[in-house]
């Protein structure tokens, strides 16, 4: 039985830019369990539901806040520099089925450490189960246009555009799989930090990965910014979690 050969589409053109920019930034990982035990048990018990995505979101925000390091960009032109970003904005990665097939898309969340993870929760819902020509319109309209073209954009906005870098493109990316099961280490990232976590054990554990830029971070300051994603999550994350849950009960 004879195989077919049929054309790459406009939903792998933004895909194959990422992975081909990906190559040319030397990022390792630090990686670690996590107990998430505590937060967990006020999740399932908070309304609205929050989702994990939401939860490591804003403490991105909260954790970027304190370590500027993880919103600080390398731009190698005009000669090598780096810019630090006055806020964070964190990509997050959704998968949509459009048009018959899966699609990726980057939601992004601006200063998700200053907004209620009730919002949060209700943007990535909007990401999630919206209108994908609509909610995605500039990633749509970029895909289409020919690659000499997007990847001249690129190199221009991730050299020449700091500002707009941050804005368009994020300061950092979360890229997770834990839904279905498995843990997605390593992906492809041309930012200077991706985190990722895979799902929960029976004990209350979760393991997590940050990858960062080894051009802007070090691996102290990198083990010193994982520790302190697990001590926001359990500390500020767990009380406004909690507080949801007694606002819930308040209202019953």
């Amino acid at each position: 039985m004879d195989g077919r050969t049929f054309r790459l589409t406009s939903s792998r053109a933004l895909v194959l830019d990422v992975a081909h920019l990906a190559k040319k930034v030397p990022s390792f990982p630090v990686e670690r369990w996590f107990d998430m035990s505590a937060i967990a048990a006020a999740r399932a018990q908070a309304a609205p539901r929050i989702s994990w995505v939401t939860l490591f979101v804003k403490a991105y925000g909260l954790v970027s806040r304190q370590m500027p390091q993880l919103r600080t960009h390398y731009l190698k032109y005009p000669i090598p520099h780096f810019y630090q970003a006055p806020g964070s904005v964190i990509s997050v990665s959704i998968n949509r089925f459009y048009e018959g097939h899966d699609r990726l898309f980057w939601g992004r969340f601006q200063h998700p450490e200053n907004l209620r993870l009730v919002d949060l929760q209700n943007e990535l819902d909007g990401y999630c189960q919206g209108d994908v020509n609509h909610v995605f319109k500039r990633q749509m309209v970029a895909a289409r246009l020919p690659t000499l073209i997007r990847r001249l954009g690129w190199w221009w906005r991730m050299n020449f555009q700091p500002h707009n870098r941050a804005r368009r493109l994020g300061t950092g990316s979360i890229s997770v799989l834990a839904g279905q099961g498995v843990y997605t280490r390593l992906h492809p990232c041309i930012l200077t930090s991706t985190l990722a976590y895979g799902p929960m054990q029976a004990d209350g554990r979760m393991w997590v990965t940050l990858q960062c830029d080894h051009r802007v971070i070090d691996g102290v300051a990198a083990a010193e910014a994982l520790n302190m994603f697990e001590s926001v999550l359990n500390s500020q994350l767990l009380s406004e979690l909690e507080l949801l849950r007694h606002d819930q009960r308040h209202v019953a």
